[in-house]
């Protein structure tokens, strides 16, 4: 499967990708966290890399347009000799997969460029649902393996649901729909919260978060330590994405509240920024859906690291995405047919239904008034002849008997 992403100036409302943006270089701030993280006695050493690899930055913010940050990438320059250079580029070498090469030891690194265009050379394994058709989609393996192996308890490894591309249909509101997010090395459940109705199809209005792994024990094994647990709807995405990310809805929403605090400029609401989704529960088919996700990083004051030395102590966000779907009118069509074709079944039932009744009491009455007619006596009136009518029957008026007579042999009497 190929993963490529094309700029569609139709639908970027103004925006050319031009336009200048002042955002947190995420592979310094990546560096800088990471090190604080696993080997914090290695921040001076992180410190001096910085200022080879990125040529003396003066802040931890950059300027730059769009596409760059996007896809085109900033510059990073391992063509540095120095031990703390060559020695943090030896390690983005191998350890950074998405930093793409521009020239002999330059590279771009940016949010999405190193995937873009790409072959994910991971292979998922569903079942048809030939046998059952509630196992239709669901995950069998994902990259060769039966189950993840980066969290502590198997059930937080497991594949549950399916891929999230094919759902299994007649489901009803106490059903919950759950699917793997490999992206995020983890299941994700949706429950039903109302009907509703998306261009004129009945459907079943589902939500989802991210959970509570600091109350629900079925959740603790996405702490980040047995004894750090995040608060409602936040997700430490480290150990799946190699980085010190944290997923969590955009805007914060439904989060508990000291994180909104800390930032300014957010404005949380549900019709934005929730996870929703809206299926037609016979097919399973879904009419709308938003899957939104906003990474952040936390951040701190870093003494040894004077890009971070003023820092204050927050979760800060970085960007957010949304993948949505709202079916065309061809597509929805196609759905309403199924129950057209469903209705004139339905007629036709009723219709051979009654017609069935109708020949049954047809039938019947048939039969009875065939039995009361085979329970009458017919009786003939006889007459003689000389007195009879014409509707009545006659004997001849004469009748001849005629016998025969035969004489025995003597011989027979003997016997």
């Amino acid at each position: 499967m190929k993963s490529t992403w094309f700029f569609n100036p139709k639908k970027s409302n103004g925006l050319t990708g031009d336009e200048d943006m002042v955002f947190p270089h995420l592979m310094i701030l990546g560096m800088a966290m990471m090190t604080l993280r696993d080997k914090p006695a290695a921040m001076p050493i992180v410190g001096k890399a910085v200022d080879s690899i990125f040529h003396k930055p003066a802040s931890l913010f950059v300027k730059a347009k769009a596409k760059d940050i996007l896809f085109d990438g900033l510059p990073v320059d391992c063509t540095v000799k120095d031990f703390a250079g060559a020695a943090v580029c030896n390690l983005l070498k191998t350890e950074a997969k998405d930093l793409v090469k521009d020239g002999e030891d330059r590279y771009k690194f940016s949010l999405f460029g190193g995937k873009n265009g790409t072959i994910a050379p991971e292979r998922m394994k569903v079942l048809r649902g030939t046998k059952n058709f509630k196992d239709v989609g669901r995950v069998l393996e994902w990259n060769g393996k039966p189950a993840l192996d980066i969290w502590p308890e198997d059930h937080c490894n497991a594949y549950n649901g399916t891929d999230s591309t094919i759902f299994a249909p007649l489901f009803g509101p106490d059903d919950d729909i759950v699917s793997f997010g490999y992206e995020i090395c983890r299941s994700i459940s949706a429950h039903y919260r109302h009907h509703s109705k998306i261009k004129g199809v009945n459907t079943l209005h589902y939500t989802a978060d991210l959970g509570d792994m600091s109350k629900n024990e079925e959740e603790k094994c996405f702490c980040p330590t047995p004894d750090t647990c995040l608060t409602r709807n936040l997700y430490d995405m480290t150990k799946c994405v190699g980085a010190p990310i944290i997923g969590s809805p955009p805007h914060f929403y439904d989060c508990e509240k000291n994180w909104l605090d800390l930032v300014d400029g957010l404005h949380p609401n549900q019709e934005d920024h929730e996870m929703d989704m809206d299926f037609e529960p016979m097919t399973a088919t879904p009419i709308r859906a938003h899957k939104r996700l906003q990474f952040n990083m936390f951040i701190q004051p870093i003494a040894k690291f004077k890009l971070m030395k003023t820092f204050p102590e927050a979760l800060l966000p970085l960007f957010w995405v949304e993948e949505g779907i709202l079916l065309d009118d061809e597509f929805v069509n196609k759905v309403k047919v199924v129950f057209k074709a469903m209705a004139v079944v339905n007629f036709l039932k009723w219709l051979l239904v009654l017609g069935g009744i109708g020949m049954g009491v047809a039938a019947g009455v048939l039969h009875y008034k065939s039995r009361q007619s085979s329970g009458k006596l017919d009786i003939t009136k006889v007459t003689p002849k000389n007195g009879s009518s014409k509707t009545e029957k006659s004997w001849p008026p004469t009748m001849h008997i005629n016998t025969i007579s035969a004489s025995v042999p003597a011989n027979l009497d003997k016997n």
